[in-house]
C-alpha cells in the first residue's frame, strides 16, 4: 500500500508537468505582444519555434526517460538489492550510504549524460549556440562528478555522522542538520565567483578604458562599490549572453559573459550592469537567501518524518530506515512541495526582477535598457509567448513582453 502511494505520487507529478508543459507547447503560435514584434523577422521567428519545438520535445523525452527509471527502482525493489550489496562490502553504516547513494548517482549520470550530449552537440550545434568543444564537454563532466563526489559526499557523511550520533533525538538531529546546510549554503554561495566559477571558466577583470570608467560612474551615482567586474569566457561554450551578481559584502562581484559585451551597444551593457546594481542596491540577494534558508528549514523537518518511518523503508524491500534510501524518498516528496512553493518563490523573484528593470531605466534610460532586453531576446531564441500558467510554475523571471512594457511605461517618482 505504501509503496503504491509513493510510486503513484511519481506518476502524478510526471503527469502534472507533462500537463503543464503540453499547454505551453500548444501555446506557441500565439500572437507576439505588439511591444515585442521587432524582436524577431520572419525567418528569426521561425527558427525560434523550431528550436522551441525541438527543445520542448527533447525535455519531455529526458523527463520520461529520468521518470521511467525511478518508477522501475522503486518497483523492481532495486533500492532493497542495493542496501544489501552495500553492507556486504562496507561495515561502517556512513560508507554504505556513501556506496548507496553513490551507484544510484552514477546508474542517473549514465542515463542523463547522452541527453545531454545529444542537447549540446545536436540541438545547440543546429541553431548555432554551441562553441564547446568535446575536450571541454568531457572536461566539464569530470570536474563536475568530482565536486559531487567531494562536496556531496562531504555533506552527505557528516549529515549522517549527525544522525547517528542523535539517532533518538531526531528533532535535535532536524535543527542541526537545518544549521548545517544553512552554512554549507552561505559558504557555497560567497565562494562562488571565488572558487567554483573559476574550476569552469576563465574570469579576467575588465579593461581599463573609457568603458570601464562609466561602468564606475554608474556605481558611484548609484551609491555602491563594486568590489571586482569580471568578464567571463562564456563564448567557450555558447553564443548565448547573460551576466549574474554574486557573493555578499566584500565579496560581491559582477560577471559579464564575453557574448554580452560583444553583442550589446555600450550604453546597453551599462543598463545590464545597473539591472545587476539594482539587486544589490535593493537587497535581493541576501533576501533571497534569507527565503532559501526558512526552506530548508522545511526540508529538514521533511527528511526527519521520513527517517521516523521505517515502514516507508520496508515498503521497498529494505531492512529499516536508511539514510541514502531516505534522501531518494525526499526527493519525492518534495516535487509536490516544490510545486505549491513554486509559485510565491516565482512570485518574489519576478517582483525583484521587476524592481531592478526600474533601476536600470532611472540611471541609464528607457532606450538601452529596452535594447538590450530585444537583443537577448534574439540572440538567446527566448520565448515570447509562454503560457501564463507555465509562467507562474516556472518562471523566477517575467517574460520579455511583459518587462519591455513596464519599462517602457516606467515613470520616476
Amino acid at each position: 500500500m505504501i509503496s503504491s502511494l509513493v510510486i503513484g505520487l511519481v506518476a502524478l507529478m510526471y503527469v502534472i508537468d507533462l500537463i503543464i508543459t503540453l499547454v505551453n507547447y500548444r501555446h506557441r503560435n500565439q500572437p507576439i505582444p505588439e511591444i515585442a514584434k521587432d524582436i524577431y523577422d520572419q525567418e528569426k521567428y521561425a527558427k525560434w519555434l523550431s528550436y522551441f519545438m525541438e527543445t520542448m520535445r527533447f525535455e519531455v523525452i529526458g523527463k520520461s526517460v529520468s521518470t521511467g527509471l525511478l518508477l522501475l527502482l522503486l518497483g523492481f525493489g532495486v533500492f532493497g538489492y542495493l542496501e544489501t550489496i552495500t553492507i556486504q562490502w562496507f561495515n561502517h553504516p556512513i560508507l554504505q550510504t556513501l556506496a548507496f547513494l553513490g551507484i544510484f548517482a552514477i546508474l542517473s549520470y549514465l542515463i542523463s549524460l547522452p541527453f545531454d550530449y545529444y542537447a549540446t552537440f545536436v540541438i545547440e550545434e543546429k541553431y548555432g549556440f554551441n562553441k564547446t568543444t568535446h575536450k571541454t564537454f568531457i572536461l566539464d563532466h569530470l570536474k563536475s562528478l568530482l565536486l559531487i563526489a567531494l562536496l556531496g559526499g562531504g555533506l552527505v557523511a557528516l549529515l549522517n555522522a549527525l544522525y547517528l550520533r542523535l539517532i533518538d533525538q531526531i528533532w535535535i538531529f532536524v535543527l542541526s542538520a537545518w544549521l548545517v546546510l544553512t552554512v554549507v549554503m552561505v559558504v557555497l554561495f560567497v565562494l562562488n565567483t571565488k572558487v567554483f566559477v573559476k574550476i569552469f571558466n576563465k574570469l579576467t577583470p575588465l579593461p581599463e578604458g573609457e568603458f570601464k570608467d562609466k561602468i564606475h560612474a554608474l556605481a558611484e551615482k548609484v551609491g555602491f562599490n563594486v568590489k571586482a567586474i569580471s568578464v567571463m569566457d562564456a563564448s567557450k561554450r555558447s553564443t548565448k549572453l547573460n551576466a549574474f551578481f554574486s557573493g555578499l559584502g566584500k565579496t560581491r562581484e559582477v560577471v559579464l559573459f564575453d557574448t554580452l559585451i560583444d553583442k550589446l551597444e555600450e550604453e546597453e551593457v551599462l543598463s545590464v550592469l545597473a539591472h545587476e546594481l539594482g539587486h544589490a542596491v535593493n537587497k535581493d540577494v541576501p533576501r533571497m537567501l534569507g527565503i532559501q534558508i526558512a526552506l530548508f528549514g522545511v526540508y529538514a523537518v521533511l527528511i526527519g518524518f521520513i527517517l521516523q518511518s521505517s515502514a516507508l523503508a520496508q515498503a521497498f524491500g529494505l531492512s529499516g530506515v536508511h539514510v541514502g534510501f531516505s534522501m531518494v524518498l525526499f526527493s519525492v516528496f518534495i516535487s509536490p512541495l516544490e510545486l505549491l512553493l513554486g509559485f510565491p518563490m516565482n512570485y518574489i523573484s519576478r517582483k525583484a526582477e521587476y524592481a531592478a528593470d526600474a533601476f536600470a531605466t532611472k540611471y541609464v534610460g528607457k532606450e538601452p535598457t529596452m535594447g538590450a532586453f530585444k537583443v537577448l531576446a534574439q540572440e538567446n531564441l527566448a520565448n515570447l509567448t509562454p503560457h501564463p500558467l507555465y509562467v507562474l510554475i516556472h518562471y523566477s523571471h517575467p517574460t520579455i513582453p511583459e518587462r519591455l512594457k513596464a519599462i517602457d511605461q516606467y515613470q520616476e517618482r
